[in-house]
């Protein structure tokens, strides 16, 4: 069967696909790069494919896969200067991924279809909008886990495990002594109080006599003014346990006498985390 190559489409697809999963990588890498040297490290991709059309199939397949692997560590070396093995590995791993999700959508569309200019412009501009929507929505769930550390609350030889959200927005702090307010789910309280003990604290204004017993005395309850985005100051009850263990990556932070505020609604930010973390707690 013949077939007709023309080497300098062959050149010009490869260049701007790879000049685009070039930029993509950059973005997931956070690495801060120049066009012209991703379109440099894309010429030297596509100079690479033009150069494979003229090897045999199926005599140097194993020669093949290592050129490819060392033309692609060439090209993102040419675009971002790594220089260390892992980030090299991560950054390859990327781009061969993003290589083969590309690869198997453009043999979706194109097949049994005569590739025009305009349609492979067309495929490059959403192969590019798509991936780019991809990254953002991982960069944003990875950013949302960042800040969530393992937690442990500790009170009378009672420990309670959790996650707690490094919240930069929680500067709430105790009127009375001062201290940086965390906030918690009931849930949380009870596990670590006991039901009857927590509910008598969640019910202590409609009893305020309860203040008076020794185990409700020992958590220092009082309330607090609270305001949250776009609703009215509210008061909310806090309470000071013994002992809270943050675990951040390299060190573990214990915060002695640490206080917290009872949500009085259901906890808003999901299954995640249970405890809002005071943003002077890690400072």
């Amino acid at each position: 069967m013949h077939q007709e190559v023309y080497i300098d489409i062959v050149f010009a697809a490869n260049l701007l696909m790879d000049y685009i999963l070039l930029r993509l990588t950059g973005i997931v890498l956070r690495r801060k790069n120049s066009r012209r040297r991703c379109l440099a490290a894309a010429a030297v991709g596509a100079l690479f494919a033009c150069l494979n059309l003229y090897v045999r199939p199926g005599k140097t397949g194993v020669l093949t896969i290592v050129l490819r692997v060392v033309c692609a560590v060439f090209m993102i070396w040419i675009a971002y200067e790594i220089q260390d093995v892992k980030h090299m590995t991560g950054a390859a791993l990327f781009f061969f991924g993003m290589t083969f999700l590309t690869g198997g959508f453009w043999m979706a569309v194109s097949e049994n279809r005569r590739v025009t200019a305009v349609f492979f412009l067309s495929c490059a501009a959403v192969t590019y909008g798509g991936l780019s929507l991809m990254i953002c929505l991982m960069e944003q769930i990875k950013e949302s886990r960042e800040h969530i550390y393992p937690v442990a609350l500790k009170y009378h030889g009672q420990l309670q495990e959790t996650y707690g959200l490094y919240d930069t927005g929680n500067r709430l702090c105790d009127t009375v002594t001062g201290a940086p307010v965390s906030v918690a789910d009931p849930e949380i309280l009870r596990s670590l109080l006991g039901e009857e003990l927590t509910d008598r604290l969640l019910h202590l204004k409609e009893r305020p006599e309860e203040i008076e017993s020794t185990e409700i005395a020992d958590l220092k309850p009082h309330y607090l003014s609270f305001q949250t985005v776009g609703r009215e100051v509210q008061l909310i009850l806090a309470v000071t346990l013994e002992d809270l263990c943050i675990q951040i990556p390299g060190e573990r932070i214990h915060v002695s006498g640490p206080v917290f505020a009872l949500s009085s609604e259901p906890f808003a930010l999901g299954k995640e985390y249970k405890v809002i973390l005071n943003s002077r707690l890690l400072h």
